[in-house]
């Protein structure tokens, strides 16, 4: 009877062993990037977040994995000009008639720098129209930082700071300003993955979020993307101006929602970041991020667990309780 006791302990530790791996690592506080032809991925005890062609669509996940059964993506896909009466995007008709740029079509060229403390990966998109410059700055650090001007700190090892910088824009005669469009999704869909808009627990935070809640974690929140509600201008290196910065969700051939999907439940969300007109020849400067909740994987264990660990401990209980009757 305890040689059957013994060895379904050691099943059970078997089949725990898929989360516990995500949590270990031979150095708990390195960040290490690998760069590939076509891909790059960083990596720490917490999470994977890797991009390809150097284009700025993110994905990323819990643990330090070559995969995951849950995939949560950022893909940014697009920046134009917009217009109307006013300086809220209201949908695509709005898109018409200014400049716009492919951001996934488009040639992006990467560097690296990586020092004791931080990794920055600045990606750049040239060759636009006036001498515009595109940046997405990737940034990862080893401790906590604190965003100015916000409550919000960006988690060392398990978050991913990027600051959107948009260098020289001239404006077209009537612009009202820009629009960056993101497609925000879980791609594997072996979980069921809902999205919702988290700013309402952002309590005096000058920032928003989505949260990425899963029903295999007992629905808890085990990602996100965060963005603040502001950008900087720049005259070269003197901050002139703070601006709001608006979301609004449609897609380009659709009718926009208005303010979008608080508590929705989408397969791919497309969100629209405006800035409104900053004026020409600046420098603007956007700080969104993602990450992920480690402690909400590890609170959580996996519900496909449960009934495993139920069907190995009943018949060995059962088995048990036999035997004493007998005594």
């Amino acid at each position: 009877m305890k040689t059957k006791i013994i060895i379904g302990i050691a099943f059970i530790a078997m089949l725990l062993l898929p989360i516990s791996a995500q949590f270990t690592s031979a150095q708990s506080d390195k960040i290490v990037v690998e760069d590939k032809p076509g891909m790059i991925t960083i990596t720490t005890e917490y999470i994977t977040f890797k991009f390809t062609e150097g284009r700025p669509n993110f994905s990323w996940w819990n643990g330090n994995t070559s995969t995951s059964d849950e995939v949560y993506n950022v893909h940014y896909m697009e920046i134009s000009e917009y217009f109307g009466e006013d300086e809220v995007l209201d949908g695509p008709n709005e898109l018409m008639g200014g400049l716009s740029y492919n951001l996934f079509t488009s040639v992006w060229s990467t560097e690296v720098v990586e020092e004791d403390n931080e990794v920055t990966i600045t990606m750049t998109m040239t060759g636009l129209a006036n001498d515009v410059e595109l940046q997405f700055i990737v940034h990862i650090y080893t401790t906590n930082q604190v965003i100015p001007g916000t409550d919000s700190v960006v988690e060392g090892l398990t978050e991913i700071k990027f600051d959107i910088v948009i260098n020289n824009w001239q404006f077209s005669e009537g612009a009202q300003g820009l629009g960056i469009k993101a497609q925000i999704h879980e791609s594997q869909r072996r979980n069921r993955v809902r999205i919702r808009n988290g700013s309402e627990d952002e309590n005096g935070n000058r920032s928003r979020l989505m949260n990425f809640e899963s029903d295999e974690y007992n629905n808890a929140v085990v990602a996100y993307y965060e963005w603040t509600t502001f950008a900087d201008v720049y005259d070269g290196l003197n901050k002139i101006d703070t601006i709001e910065v608006g979301t609004t969700y449609f897609n380009d051939d659709m009718p926009g929602p208005g303010e979008g999907p608080i508590g929705e439940e989408q397969e791919i969300i497309n969100q629209w970041l405006t800035y409104p007109n900053y004026g020409d020849s600046l420098t603007l400067v956007h700080d969104p991020s993602v990450g992920v909740d480690p402690a909400a994987i590890s609170n959580n264990i996996s519900l496909y667990i449960l009934p495993l660990i139920g069907g190995i401990l009943a018949p060995v209980l059962v088995v048990s309780l036999v035997r004493r009757k007998k005594h």
